[in-house]
């Protein structure tokens, strides 16, 4: 069953921008995932909404981010995840 995952990133645009870029996707998703959307929110800070084939691959993924926050020194505060089963999702 597809999961949907919002993080509360905490991290700036150019944080965001700075671990993306670490971890290697560039414009497209890592195995396992459907899509990704990154917002900025009133404060400045990036918030992401992603739907993922599995909770597993999309925790995998979390892994390879976290150790690229730390490599970064962004590691300081680990984002507030929040997990929902997708109950619809409709393709551009």
């Amino acid at each position: 069953m597809a999961i949907c995952r919002i993080v509360e990133t905490g991290a700036t645009p150019e944080q965001y921008d700075q671990v993306r870029d670490r971890v290697g996707v560039g414009d497209s998703t890592p195995p396992g995932g459907i899509f990704h959307l990154a917002a900025v929110g009133a404060d400045g800070k990036v918030r992401v909404v992603e739907a993922w084939e599995s909770r597993e691959q999309a925790d995998q993924f979390g892994e390879r981010v976290r150790t690229a926050r730390e490599e970064l020194g962004h590691g300081d505060r680990q984002p507030e995840i929040t997990y929902y089963d997708v109950h619809n999702l409709v393709r551009a």
